[in-house]
């Protein structure tokens, strides 16, 4: 039998297990997965002139993260978390695990974006540490680590 839930998918800050369990509790099934045609950029407004992570379409790139399972009370929690409706927005994309199967997934998208913004170190940490915890791709932690922060 399915277990029930509603995927969602993080790419950012959200990959790290302490901060989801901070914010939400323990969620359900986790999994890395790629969000193909897509990049990740730090393009939506921070307090403090700063850049938090979001994703843009992209032919042929790719974003990896981590699928979380969570109840409906999860995801409303991490609507308030992201600033729904006002800074981010929630949509559904599709994204491919490791063994090439497709998942529909929450996502959240930014609302205002500005280029040339940069994310704040400790944030950038974040995404790195949560990268690493969940063994992403060696070359796209690596890419992580190259960002040069605010």
């Amino acid at each position: 039998m399915a277990q029930a839930g509603i995927w969602y998918f993080a790419y950012a800050s959200n990959m790290n297990r302490a901060q989801v369990k901070q914010r939400v509790g323990e969620p359900g099934e986790e999994k890395v997965v790629r969000l193909e045609n897509y990049e990740l950029n730090f393009d939506k407004i921070a307090r403090g002139g700063t850049g938090t992570a979001n994703i843009a379409s992209a032919e042929g790139k790719v974003v990896y993260g981590v699928l979380y399972r969570v109840n409906e009370s999860q995801l409303k929690t991490f609507d308030r978390f992201e600033g729904v409706p006002d800074h981010y927005r929630r949509s559904e994309v599709n994204v491919v695990d490791e063994q090439g199967n497709q998942t529909g997934a929450q996502v959240y998208l930014a609302r205002k974006v500005r280029k040339g913004l940069k994310p704040e170190r400790f944030y950038l940490q974040r995404i790195v540490q949560g990268a690493e915890e969940h063994n992403l791709p060696a070359d796209y932690i690596e890419a992580l680590k190259k960002i040069t922060p605010a």
